[in-house]
């Protein structure tokens, strides 16, 4: 191709697999999304290394400066956020393969009416009003996994147009259910999480705290509060932290029923002279808290009583991030007494925020690909994403019963392929999802007449332009991962059968959509040959041999050409 001569020599020869090294490290724990957080602001992580200078300021004690580099700051973040799900189940029955009496339940042996598309409660209220009664599916628990290298399932809720036409006998979520457990023991045969542990899943039903509020989302409600209270009540909504986690991190809330408080707070007033009131008057405070997960954002202490705002602002601010809200308490030494006030941010936003962390923080991809998975913003972001910065070669597709059946369905749909015409189940997503894919790809940006406005009589007609990104970097990235993805699946699925090199048509695919490099490369499977002359080497394991010999074809001829695709794609400092 002409760009080659653009690109790094070591990359021009392109001979062996060899994805920059440090391309995951170079992107691990960095953050594209933007956060807000108090005394802490992140913007565009990946971009520069800099320093995060985080000092507070304080009259009477010493200025405390803290350095750390933002994409380390997300990381650690992103660690004591992470909650995943067991794969599959430790502990199998002896036959059957079902889970054993006691074990926990894993996202392999779920129902399959947890991946029946998310209702809005206001219609579920409607439309359930006559109907009795039906217990919620059972869900996996979702616990704390801080250290990295979990697997990551992306699907796409609906059901895709004409499923039935295809699959009439079997509903969506069942299919789906199935495809997922078939894939997760796939991802841990090849090694995709964590190795030396059992495999955990991050899922968005389990992992991805519910909204506290229908205006959660950091583009429209990020700060609950202000929440006056004394240090007494303080202490009894949060809970005591592990020995030796006292000094950093978040302090976290999960109010499961809420929080409702009511009290009475004595003003702070003076004389002429500056001498407080023996009786000044009261303030009664009351608010309620919504149920769900927040963290504390903010927390100082407030004058009241006797205690004036000039000893009040002595007292530290609360550092979120850096300490927890009941050392600080200690180390300012705050009586039970005392009033505070604090704000609150919630879980879910803040995940929002670090998705893309988050998302690179896992080791493997678990695509559950129908032929409307490109169709949605979250997970073409998903893939995109996750291909770019930690490699196609870590992805698990969760399609091949799919796939056999409706494979025009899946040419159809990467041949449509958009950025600007995917879907969003939340539209207030979109923004974050879109900007975050402008900064990480070569995306270009202009600006379109649209219109032309006179403002009033006598004066200059106004040219009306709108901002415009060009998505197509993207969009070709994620074509040429997708059709090179499916290529690999259907060699190991081949029939092996002399000149059916190319039954599943990917190869022809590659060649229409104009990748020339990727085309020649795929051209390269020869399954029948392989087959072939393993037999006529007696090759006692034919089907071991024969996967050995897809995946050096993928490693050493494939990879190579998505690695230059990913060049070209990505922005040139990245």
């Amino acid at each position: 191709p002409k760009a080659l001569a653009s690109l790094p020599c070591a990359l021009g020869s392109r001979l062996r697999y060899s994805m920059t090294q440090g391309a995951a490290a170079t992107f691990e724990a960095s953050s594209t999304l933007k956060s807000s957080l108090k005394d802490a602001t992140l913007t565009d992580a990946s971009m520069k290394r800099v320093s995060l200078d985080v000092t507070v300021h304080n009259k009477a004690s010493s200025t405390a400066e803290i350095v750390e580099e933002p994409s380390d700051l997300a990381n650690r973040r992103c660690r004591e956020l992470i909650r995943r799900v067991p794969a599959c189940s430790e502990e199998q029955a002896e036959e059957g393969g079902e889970p054993a009496e006691g074990a926990k339940l894993a996202l392999a042996d779920v129902g399959e009416k947890l991946w029946l598309p998310p209702v809005d409660a206001s219609a579920e209220a409607v439309e359930g009003a006559g109907a009795g009664d039906e217990a919620p599916a059972e869900k996996p628990e979702a616990i704390p996994d801080p250290e990295a290298g979990g697997l990551f399932l992306s699907h796409a809720w609906d059901e895709p147009e004409g499923w039935d036409d295809h699959f009439s006998g079997q509903p969506f979520a069942a299919a789906k259910q199935y495809q997922v457990a078939h894939a997760l023991r796939s991802a841990e045969r090849r090694e995709l999480h964590r190795p030396g542990a059992p495999a955990r899943v991050w899922v968005d039903f389990c992992s991805l705290p519910d909204p506290v509020t229908k205006t959660d989302h950091p583009l429209e409600q990020s700060i609950f509060g202000p929440y006056k209270l004394h240090v007494r009540e303080l202490k009894n909504m949060v809970p005591r932290v592990a020995d030796g986690n006292e000094a950093h991190g978040y302090t976290l809330l999960h109010l499961p029923e809420g929080h409702h408080f009511e009290g009475v707070m004595l003003t702070t007033k003076f004389d002429d002279r500056g001498r407080a009131l023996q009786s000044p008057p009261s303030e009664e405070v009351s608010w309620s808290i919504p149920p769900g997960w927040h963290f504390i954002r903010s927390c100082r202490v407030i004058p009241e009583g006797k205690l004036p705002p000039w000893d009040a602002e002595k007292k530290p601010q609360y550092r979120p991030g850096y300490e927890q809200i009941r050392r600080w308490c200690t180390k300012c030494a705050l009586r039970d007494e005392v009033w505070v006030e604090l704000t609150l941010g919630s879980l879910r936003g803040e995940c929002l925020l670090l998705a893309d962390t988050m998302l690179t923080m896992h080791s493997g991809l678990v695509a559950v690909v129908a032929w409307n998975y490109f169709d949605r913003l979250w997970p073409l972001w998903e893939w995109a994403v996750f291909c770019a910065r930690c490699g196609p070669h870590r992805v698990q597709l969760a399609a091949d019963n799919f796939s056999r059946r409706a494979l025009v369905e899946y040419h159809r749909a990467i041949r449509r392929l958009s950025v600007d015409a995917a879907g969003c189940r939340d539209a207030r997503d979109r923004p974050l999802l879109l900007d975050a894919l402008e900064k990480l790809f070569n995306c270009d940006v202009y600006d379109e007449t649209v219109n032309f406005r006179k403002p009033s009589p006598g004066e200059t007609t106004a040219v009306v332009k709108k901002r415009v990104v060009d998505f197509s970097p993207v969009e070709r990235y994620v074509r040429a991962t997708a059709v090179a993805v499916f290529a690999r699946e259907a060699a190991l699925a081949a029939s092996r059968e002399l000149g059916q090199d190319d039954e599943a048509n990917w190869i022809s695919l590659a060649e229409e959509l104009g990748y020339e490099g990727l085309h020649k490369a795929l051209k390269m499977c020869k399954p029948w040959d392989w087959t072939d002359r393993a037999q006529q080497e007696g090759v006692e394991d034919l089907e071991l041999a024969y996967e050995a010999k897809v995946e050096e074809w993928w490693e050493e001829i494939v990879l190579p050409e998505l690695e230059y695709e990913r060049q070209l794609a990505l922005r040139p400092h990245l």
